[in-house]
């Protein structure tokens, strides 16, 4: 069951990844500044970890989990992004 969560929130993964992209290449604001390195790093510590397949566990945690949980707080964090770019009085 959680490889089927993790194949869904990979799709949502790379449809808001284009999405962003298409905004940093559009609007250029002073707010992604703070939202890029963020995404950097998520992006580069769901590259290094192990496919989902193994069992491998960190702190009791399995690394799918751990893979699923990064999904979401990327996501997330690219929603917010979203929000608080289309306001003129964002977040930041």
């Amino acid at each position: 069951m959680l490889e089927n969560i993790e194949n869904v929130i990979k799709i949502v993964f790379l449809i808001l990844s284009i999405v962003w992209i298409g905004k940093i290449m559009v609007l250029r604001t002073d707010k992604q500044i703070v939202i890029n390195p963020l995404l950097i790093g998520i992006a580069s510590i769901l590259a290094v970890l192990p496919q989902s397949d193994s069992d491998i566990e960190v702190f009791g945690v399995t690394i799918q989990t751990i893979r699923i949980i990064l999904y979401c707080i990327y996501s997330l964090i690219i929603i917010l992004g979203l929000y608080a770019i289309s306001r003129k009085n964002g977040i930041f």
